[in-house]
């Protein structure tokens, strides 16, 4: 029993972390102006859908083996902050959501590169434009906490995590505000940058999914579409 969920686990940590790599490889790609490196992220995006399937799979058959066992594993006989923490069908069902979210955000990732790697933008657009440049560096940040708080199993990130969101958020409103009628652009042009910035905010939505479901993960808690999910989360710490 162990042994499937220790491999679900590292399975899902690989997963993250190569998430983690395509957007480090993305900013490379567009900071450098290096088409070949955008290729690279379109190329590496089967290496995430092959472990998107086999995590699917695996959890799906960890949940069926998390019931059928619970009671063998002793989860009938603790107190319930270890099961939380340590019930492997919650873990089970966790990694389903966690696991369709590292899916989607390398699909945008993958999106980003592949409207970069047409070449219509003027050369040197992303780094002669400081918002542009925000963006992608607040984009790295979350994916980075959020599969930071993956592999940590814990959802201290969370407050973070939410600060940057809001900042990437207000970035790509305000990007998009600048540039829909740049003179500089032509509506094709226009077009690929808006699915960058497109992709960017919902590679970080995704982020911020990955750091809700640790929440859930760790507390039980679900902490989605609240006013103040971090007021709400720092009070349960206290208490």
């Amino acid at each position: 029993m162990a042994s499937k969920f220790d491999y679900l686990r590292k399975n899902l940590y690989a997963m993250a972390e190569l998430c983690l790599e395509q957007v480090l490889i993305l900013d490379d790609a567009i900071e450098q102006e290096n088409p070949d490196l955008a290729k690279q992220v379109i190329e590496r995006d089967d290496l995430i859908d092959s472990l998107e399937k086999q995590n699917d799979n695996l959890s799906q058959n960890a949940i069926l083996e998390a019931i059928a066992n619970r009671n063998l594993l002793g989860m009938d006989q603790i107190d319930g902050e270890v099961v939380l923490k340590k019930d492997p069908l919650r873990f089970a069902l966790s990694s389903i959501r966690i696991n369709r979210s590292l899916e989607r955000m390398g699909d945008q990732i993958v999106n980003c590169a592949t409207c970069y790697r047409r070449g219509l933008l003027p050369k040197g657009f992303f780094r002669q434009e400081e918002i542009l440049d925000k963006m992608l560096s607040r984009v790295v940040t979350l994916v980075g906490m959020a599969v930071e708080s993956l592999v940590e199993e814990k959802n201290r990130f969370y407050g973070s995590v939410h600060t940057v969101e809001e900042e990437l958020n207000n970035l790509c409103h305000a990007a998009f505000l600048k540039f829909v009628l740049d003179p500089r652009l032509d509506k094709n042009q226009f077009a690929d940058l808006y699915r960058m910035i497109l992709g960017i905010e919902r590679a970080g939505d995704y982020a911020v999914n990955i750091a809700e479901e640790l929440v859930r993960l760790n507390t039980g808690m679900d902490i989605r579409h609240l006013s103040d999910p971090v007021q709400v989360t720092e009070k349960t710490k206290a208490s």
